[in-house]
């Protein structure tokens, strides 16, 4: 199938932000251009948890994901699908004073920037909450009950469809070959042989964001790494469990189906494009689960796999036109955010390119921020 001559936006990425993205440019009047290498959302997108989180410990993140979750609370109404959203709430806990001195601060900021439901809890409240969890090291616990699960393949699908309806073009199995460029700013991209003109082009490649910003000789400091995810054959605790993540380990757990998924991160593991499952991961994960969950001595696992986070520096997202290239933009770095993150930057970075001013300033996330040093670095990290 022959690629266009031209197109008003072109996207390199078709997971979820990207699919956002295509949406909320079409919807703005602009015929954007969307090529994915493989399939919409194998990627990244496909191997997440589906958390939808609003605890964070910079404002401008917690504004974000707020915005998001009430775009995934319209999903049916506006884009015509379901984002299978599951408000069951998040449980972060703090197994030492460092840290609940830090939730204690998070909460203050979440307040700050109107997120009004979210919690501070005792050790004995959080029990309340999971009765089988191992209380005797805990310090504190922060919960909000509209943080919750959506489904990852829903709602990229969702956006893509609505996308298409609206005159966006998508085109899978298409691998960018190459980023043309002349006198300082973008012209073009290569793919199947051919050249797209385009004077806008986002990267929104997620891990793979360096190599295609190599493709345009423009630097962008996102490393990948693997994560893995297991999920037990049927399973269940004495009521209903939140996402609870034990913030000190990183091991979090929330039910999945007739089961439980569980996750952990390894900060020994160097950074790779691997997705192959380390199945000897799983003891070390195990080694944690139990001891947090004492129960699940009793689970058996089902299957597991492994997808990548795109992880920048401060582990906040690279969301801007790159100083180096003009008219090439990146939407990328997200960090294990992006899902949650995706519908609202989608509708933001759409606002700004179609001439207008977000809502929510992104000049946080704006790629200058690494060479200026002015980094605040995201606290609330799984």
């Amino acid at each position: 199938m022959a690629l266009p001559s031209g197109a008003d936006c072109l996207i390199i990425g078709g997971g979820v932000v990207g699919c956002s993205l295509a949406f909320h440019l079409a919807r703005g009047g602009m015929r954007p251009l969307l090529l994915e290498r493989a399939t919409l959302g194998e990627g990244s997108t496909a191997k997440g948890a589906g958390g939808v989180r609003q605890q964070f410990s910079t404002e401008v993140n917690v504004r974000v994901s707020r915005m998001s979750r009430a775009m995934l609370r319209r999903f049916p109404d506006e884009i015509g699908a379901t984002a299978a959203l599951r408000e069951i709430g998040y449980l972060l806990l703090a197994t030492t004073d460092v840290e609940a001195e830090q939730f204690a601060r998070n909460v203050e900021v979440q307040r700050t920037a109107g997120l009004e439901e979210v919690r501070l809890l005792s050790p004995d409240q959080a029990l309340e909450l999971v009765p089988e969890l191992r209380g005797d090291d805990l310090r504190a616990a922060t919960f909000c009950p509209t943080d919750g699960l959506a489904g990852p393949h829903e709602v990229t699908t969702g956006y893509a469809a609505a996308a298409r309806r609206l005159g966006a073009r998508i085109v899978e199995d298409c691998a960018v070959e190459a980023v043309e460029r002349d006198a300082g700013r973008v012209i073009s991209v290569r793919a199947r042989g051919q050249s797209v003109a385009a004077s806008i082009v986002v990267n929104c490649a997620g891990a793979y964001a360096a190599v295609v910003g190599a493709m345009a000789g423009v630097s962008v400091p996102v490393k990948p790494y693997r994560r893995h995810i297991f999920v037990t054959e049927p399973f269940s605790l004495s009521r209903p469990a939140p996402m609870t993540v034990d913030f000190h380990t990183s091991f979090y757990f929330h039910p999945e189906g007739d089961g439980l998924l569980l996750g952990m991160s390894d900060p020994a593991e160097p950074p790779s494009f691997d997705t192959s499952v380390a199945w000897d991961f799983l003891e070390h994960l195990i080694e944690h689960a139990t001891w947090r969950l004492p129960v699940l001595e009793r689970a058996t696992i089902r299957t597991g796999w492994a997808g990548l986070y795109e992880v920048s520096p401060d582990n906040q997202a690279i969301v801007g036109e790159a100083p180096e290239l003009a008219g090439f933009w990146l939407c990328c770095g997200f960090s294990g955010h992006g899902f949650m993150q995706a519908p609202a930057m989608g509708h933001l970075l759409a606002e700004r390119l179609l001439g207008g001013e977000p809502e929510i300033d992104l000049a946080p996330y704006a790629p200058q921020r690494f060479a200026r040093g002015d980094l605040r670095p995201e606290a609330a990290v799984i």
